[in-house]
């Protein structure tokens, strides 16, 4: 009984909120059913075809994702990436080497040296 006393309050809410779309649709069903009809069957097929493009846009969106992780395994190997970095055990370091030391950008003639040594400066009262 609560269920459809719900829907009877929304319908009056509704009604109240779009007075003039509800007697426009009063006055098409009574004056032209057919145009209600007809515009009734538009916004059907809108809706089912909105339905329709979500479910081909969900699809796609997994075929190519399905893509993108094949394509990955075959330039990583199968398990690169994050899942081998949950394999590795605890507290283990893995350090790799990507090149020689780089070249120095400026010159060993350019600058001065300047010898300095750090002191402690006692910290002021708060």
């Amino acid at each position: 009984m609560e269920f459809l006393k719900a829907i009877i309050d929304a319908a009056v809410g509704f009604v109240r909120r779009n007075p003039l779309l509800c007697l426009l649709i009063l006055f098409l069903a009574i004056a032209a059913p057919a145009v209600l009809k007809g515009i009734a069957v538009f916004v059907l097929y809108f809706i089912l075809g909105m339905l329709l493009l979500g479910a081909v846009a969900v699809f796609m969106l997994r075929w190519r994702l399905r893509r993108l992780q094949r394509e990955m395994e075959e330039r990583f190997g199968p398990g690169a990436g994050a899942s081998s970095e949950r394999n590795a055990g605890e507290g283990e370091v893995r350090v790799y080497r990507t090149a020689d030391a780089p070249r120095r950008r400026v010159a060993d003639d350019v600058g001065d040296y300047v010898d300095f040594e750090e002191t402690k400066t006692p910290e002021e009262p708060r």
